[in-house]
């Protein structure tokens, strides 16, 4: 009697939690189709708030309309990569990256694989037309003077921070290097020389487009 009444507790446990599973599940439906009813002007602010990596990791293969926000959208995107795995970096950059970087108006690197990994070669650069603000944090010199010759291609490319984790070797040539570019507004760097003399020529910045510099 005992071991009835045991399977019949069981049965109607069973029953109320598939119940509420089931319940559970097509709230869960009805939210997912709630939001996707959303206009792409809504859905686009959702994004923008959430910021673009967020936004990649809560939508991006979800489904096609998704996916279309990323890589069919003409918006400009803004990418800023301060802690990140190489892995899921490496994924991100396949997904986001590669196929939007004429969209890129914006693009911060922290760390050295991330440099290595977009621009290698440091040519390809050059495809990121679109791009605006530029910033490096703890980039080695010899990868940022391999990226300087390009920069010059840029056409909207108006603000430059770099923080240079070594010396730069020669503080003169890196100067006219960086005041080649054409439409440079603001460039703020810090690095070391072993010139002894680190003082900005003033015949380079006479010709210059940049309108705030700070250099240390």
């Amino acid at each position: 009697m005992e071991r009835i009444k045991r399977q019949k507790t069981d049965i109607i446990e069973n029953y109320n939690e598939n119940k509420k599973q089931k319940l559970q599940d097509q709230n869960n439906n009805k939210n997912k189709l709630l939001f996707e009813n959303l206009s792409n002007e809504i859905i686009y602010e959702i994004f923008d708030y959430l910021g673009i990596y967020y936004a990649y990791h809560g939508f991006f293969n979800l489904n096609q309309r998704f996916n279309n926000f990323f890589i069919n959208s003409n918006l400009h995107i803004q990418i800023d990569i301060s802690s990140m795995s190489k892995l899921n970096f490496e994924q991100y950059y396949k997904d986001i990256i590669l196929p939007n970087k004429y969209r890129i108006n914006y693009l911060r690197l922290s760390n050295v694989f991330t440099v290595d990994i977009i621009f290698s070669p440091p040519r390809l650069i050059s495809k990121f037309f679109q791009l605006e603000t530029l910033v490096f944090d703890n980039i080695n010199t010899r990868y940022f003077n391999n990226i300087l010759h390009h920069l010059i291609i840029l056409p909207e490319l108006h603000s430059l921070t770099i923080n240079l984790t070594d010396y730069i070797q020669n503080s003169t040539l890196f100067y006219l290097q960086l005041f080649r570019l054409p439409k440079l507004k603001y460039c703020k760097i810090q690095f070391e020389s072993k010139d002894e003399q680190q003082l900005l020529p003033r015949c380079i910045n006479e010709f210059s487009s940049i309108e705030y510099e700070d250099l240390n």
